[in-house]
This record gives structure tokens, sequence and C-alpha cells, in this order.
């Protein structure tokens, strides 16, 4: 079994916990910390000595912590993004422009592979 020291103020727990479970299906693994640092025991499951997965771990860890970077940092344009999409899928009432939401158009519920129209 190894056991790598992590310290906590350069990676997040959400971090640690993604990196983490990217192993869990060749090696057991376990969490435990203290006020300054995360601990990863791990043991290979099939009993092999795997010398390079510490080096492993550290880039995966540093991949997460891009993952999450990139994430927060476009948060706002998916956010926008998304309500455009939303709000151009809208179907509008020619009349006044409002939301027109008493729409029974029943073709989304047909079946597209019926050729019976």
């Amino acid at each position: 079994m190894m056991r790598i020291k992590i310290e906590k103020e350069l990676y997040s727990r959400k971090v640690l916990l993604k990196t983490c479970y990217k192993f869990t299906d060749d090696y057991y693994v376990h969490l435990s910390s203290d006020i300054d640092n995360y601990y990863i025991e791990i043991e290979s499951k099939d009993e092999e000595n795997d010398d390079d997965i510490e080096k492993e771990i550290h880039n995966e860890l540093i991949e997460q912590a891009m993952r999450e970077l990139v994430f927060e940092e476009t948060k706002n344009i998916r956010e926008i993004l998304f309500a455009r999409a939303m709000a151009s899928s809208m179907i509008y009432d020619s009349d006044d422009e409002k939301i027109d939401t008493d729409v029974y158009d029943d073709s989304a519920m047909k079946d597209w592979f019926d050729r019976n129209e």
C-alpha cells in the first residue's frame, strides 16, 4: 500500500475526489485528512506493484484542477448560451408578441418512422 500526501491549499476536495474516483477500477483507495493535508492510501487490486501510480495521481490532480478552473471561468458564457438557445425556441403569438402557452401540436408525439401521414 502506498500513502500519498496532498496539500489542501493546492487542491479542492472536489478535485481530490474526482481524481481518486478515476483510479477505483484498478485500485483500492482510502482517503483521510488532517488540518493541512489530504492523504491517499492506494493499493492495486491485482497485487501488481505500480511504481508510477503516484506520478499518475499527481498528473490527474492537475488535470482535474484545470477542468474545475475552466468550468468556473466559462460558467457565465455557458449560461448565456443556454438561455439564448431556450429563448429562441419559444413560441410567440404574432399579434402581441406574448408567449403562447396553449399549444396543442401533436406533431412532436408522432412516430417519425411512421410512413402513414
